[in-house]
């Protein structure tokens, strides 16, 4: 819910202090620029660490942050660049906290429930933060521009105490196995050793690189449109800054939707189908939403791409998550990650540009890139798909021997 208030009241206040597309763009850049400089240390870090610890330690850090923001602004303090500011910060704290969460999914639940268990994590965090975050920011800072700071504070403070009853059996990463973790002596190797191992897990796997490409462009994409939409609601679809929150909670109606279906569709149809259809939904999504004649119909496309964009989450998630070693986890997702938010941060750029020259360009150019970048890697997304449907099926044969004897 902290994220979804902050999302929302964020890019407001951005919008609050300038007309400008680009400097608009530029919040969502701050956004991923964590990522573009230390994704690599992150993932390493992770793989040394308590993680449950790390999550709620990063939790306490955002809560404090929001905290301090919401001072400043109380006393009319604050401007754009104070924004930036708030938000490298609190992206920093979320590489930690979202890294640290997908390491520890696969140590808390059995493979075969792994797709169930990421659509309810994709599904719910949408769902609230679209459906409970939005509006409430949307709504709160209509009242006073701090208070729906503060409300997000105290949200990230009490998602930090709830994380103390992750059990320690999954917390704590598993001993290393890979012969490059350690030396000949059994030291654990250096930083940059750790987070090169990483790096190269995904160079030398082509199918797992083709997956990694994939995703950052259809980020890209998305991110050329998501990057103005605060802009393209409030000019090309007049909406007010009280209904703001509320239309971006549309997507949480689709995200359930999505979260309830992935795992039927995924038994009935298999990952690959149903991962390339999504992804396709959300590229003509991205395109038909900008078309709609009136913000009724947005709302709807709107909705339908937060459908395909929970189902193709949970897929690649499990995906990654099956094909990925469990000591290498963290710095394989943290490598992911730099790839895919380095293509999220240039098409917010990418986006604040066209968007000066047109506010339906971004949305347009960002569902063809989508659609173009999944047709192209088609064979890649199959290969991939495979390995993670036979990993899973030779982990839950290994279950069930040990159950018989």
């Amino acid at each position: 819910m902290a994220d979804g208030v902050m999302a929302t009241v964020l890019p407001l206040m951005a919008a609050m202090f300038t007309n400008d597309p680009v400097l608009v763009a530029g919040l969502a850049f701050v956004r991923f620029l964590p990522w573009l400089l230390f994704g690599l240390f992150v993932g390493a870090l992770v793989d040394r660490l308590d993680r449950g610890k790390v999550m709620i330690t990063v939790n306490v850090v955002r809560a404090v942050t929001l905290a301090l923001l919401a001072v400043v602004v109380a006393a009319g303090r604050a401007d754009i660049f104070t924004l930036y500011v708030v938000m490298f910060v609190i992206m920093s704290c979320e590489a930690f906290y979202d890294i640290a969460g997908r390491a520890m999914m696969p140590e808390l639940v059995e493979r075969r429930s792994l797709d169930r268990a990421n659509s309810r994590i994709v599904g719910s965090r949408v769902v609230v933060e679209d459906f409970g975050g939005a509006p409430i920011g949307g709504f709160l800072i209509v009242v006073a521009a701090a208070l729906p700071l503060a409300v997000n504070a105290g949200a990230y403070f009490l998602a930090a105490l709830i994380l103390i009853g992750l059990p320690l059996s999954a917390r704590r990463p598993r001993p290393s196995t890979s012969h490059e973790s350690a030396d000949v002596t059994g030291k654990r190797a250096s930083m940059l050793a750790s987070m090169r191992e990483g790096a190269l897990f995904i160079w030398k796997d082509r199918p797992l690189r083709a997956l990694v490409v994939h995703g950052s462009l259809v980020g890209l994409g998305f991110m050329i449109q998501a990057s103005v939409l605060v802009l393209i609601l409030r000019v090309h679809f007049q909406i007010s800054e009280a209904l703001y929150g509320v239309f971006i909670s549309s997507s949480a109606v689709g995200a359930l939707i999505g979260a309830m279906l992935v795992t039927r569709l995924v038994s009935t149809l298999g990952r690959f189908r149903v991962e390339v259809t999504a992804y396709t939904i959300m590229g003509v999504g991205c395109i038909a939403f900008i078309l709609s004649p009136n913000l009724y119909w947005a709302g709807v496309f709107w909705a339908l791409i937060a459908v395909a964009m929970t189902v193709s989450n949970t897929i690649i998630t499990g995906i990654a998550q099956l094909v990925i070693p469990a000591e290498l986890r963290g710095r394989v997702l943290g490598t992911v990650q730099i790839f895919a938010m380095s293509c999220s941060a240039m098409g917010a750029l990418l986006g604040g540009l066209l968007g000066r020259v047109d506010l339906r360009l971004p949305s347009l150019v960002g569902g063809v890139l989508v659609i173009a970048a999944t047709m192209y890697f088609l064979p890649a997304l199959r290969t991939i798909t495979r390995r993670a449907d036979q990993a899973q099926a030779e982990e839950v044969r290994r279950t069930e021997d040990r159950l018989e004897e």
